[in-house]
């Protein structure tokens, strides 16, 4: 009888133990777009994926695809600063979750699939049994969808002013390289201008402005527009902008002479001391033995 509980025993710790090795003994391919997937591994290394614009895709979303796990095991993930789906069909950018719970079909595989929709990096941490693995992703910014405008409200009659020009995809994230169109409007003589976005997803354009009235600039990227209106606040008086330029010019020649003549009444000053110390030393020096005599000051 202690025997039949001995065996019976013993063949229980093997098929537990056969389980969790064959949970834990699994494969996992990562796909973007068909395309096998390198890094990852690090923050260093993080996989791009494009950020999508309504609907998600196997161009824009990382395929984690688990496979040689027994049926039914228990597949899970959590994502940050990244989302994630059980399948693409249908799956549009408000479709994912932080976190998924799958269990392994009858052939012993699991696709689970990740997007984001910021630039910032982000990381998937995938659950098979027991067993843990992190993998890194980090979005590019999507189709230029948004467009802003800043300029100063007002500026002098006939000087440059710089516009800047800043544009986003759908979630706000900067769009380097991104063209933007142009239409200025100079108290209503047109003219247009494109500008391309740098890498800080800015790009500032320079203006003239009229001797009077003002300069509206409008900005248009896809679906999007900005205007910003500069002012000119009073003709530009060429005159009296070089009379406050010579006025200052006069000021600092003033204290310049100023810091000399009490530099030179400050050097008189030392030489005078170091010719009152030396006397006295000269003085003091008369019949002491050389290590007692004090130094001159030269």
């Amino acid at each position: 009888m202690k025997l039949n509980k001995l065996a019976i025993g013993l063949v229980a710790a093997l098929t537990l133990g056969l389980t969790g090795v064959a949970a834990s003994a699994n494969t996992q391919t990562l796909t973007v777009a068909t395309v096998s997937a390198t890094g990852g591994t690090t923050s260093a290394t993080a996989i791009a994926l494009p950020v999508p614009g309504d609907s998600v895709s196997s161009s824009n979303a990382l395929s984690i695809s688990v496979s040689g796990v027994a049926n039914g095991t228990t597949v899970s993930a959590t994502a940050t600063n990244a989302l994630l789906l059980s399948t693409l069909t249908g799956a549009t950018a408000t479709s994912g979750s932080a976190t998924l719970t799958v269990n392994a079909s009858t052939s012993g595989s699991v696709e689970l699939f990740v997007f984001t929709k910021t630039t910032a990096v982000g990381s998937v941490v995938v659950t098979v049994g027991n067993t843990q693995t992190t993998y890194y992703v980090k979005g590019t910014a999507g189709d230029l969808a948004k467009v802003a405008l800043a300029a100063p409200a007002t500026g002098l009659a006939g000087s440059t002013q710089s516009v800047v020009v800043s544009a986003f995809d759908k979630y706000n994230n900067v769009k380097a390289g991104g063209t933007v169109n142009l239409v200025i409007n100079t108290n209503g003589v047109i003219t247009t201008a494109t500008a391309t976005t740098t890498t800080s997803g800015t790009v500032s354009h320079v203006v003239t402005l009229p001797t009077t009235g003002s300069v509206t600039v409008t900005a248009f990227a896809a679906s999007s527009s900005a205007v910003a209106t500069i002012a000119v606040t009073q003709p530009r008086n060429i005159e009296a902008e070089l009379g406050a330029a010579l006025a200052a010019v006069a000021t600092l020649t003033a204290d310049l002479a100023t810091a000399n003549t009490a530099k030179a009444d400050l050097e008189k000053v030392v030489r005078k001391l170091k010719w009152q110390y030396n006397v006295l030393v000269k003085k003091y020096n008369v019949g002491k033995p050389k290590a007692q005599k004090l130094a001159f000051i030269k």
